[in-house]
């Protein structure tokens, strides 16, 4: 039982530094965008979580579009986790935009 186990181990680290790795950009990626527009939302937390969902979002937006992915990051296509964090930034400062009211 424990021959199986060591010899699964380096997939499993394998998989855990590219998780990390793919976290990481997509935090990267949310605070740079949540930065860029400034959403205006004071949640803690909501440029990375926006990171996070972008990468999903820039891959069904790109996958629309037929381009090639481009260079690749740890296995993470970089320029859709931009477009895609971009587009969820976007929508929450129309959110922002929303809760502040009409000005007068």
């Amino acid at each position: 039982m424990y021959a199986a186990d060591a010899a699964n181990a380096p997939f499993v680290l394998d998989e855990a530094y590219r998780s990390a790795g793919m976290a990481a950009g997509a935090m990267l990626a949310g605070w740079l965008s949540e930065r860029a527009l400034d959403t205006g939302l004071g949640i803690p937390g909501i440029a990375p979580l926006a990171g996070l969902l972008g990468l999903y979002v820039g891959r069904a937006i790109w996958s629309w579009t037929g381009w090639a992915a481009g260079p690749l990051i740890v296995g993470v296509p970089v320029l859709p986790a931009l477009v895609g964090t971009f587009a969820v930034c976007t929508a929450l400062k129309l959110v922002g935009l929303g809760l502040t009211g009409v000005r007068r």
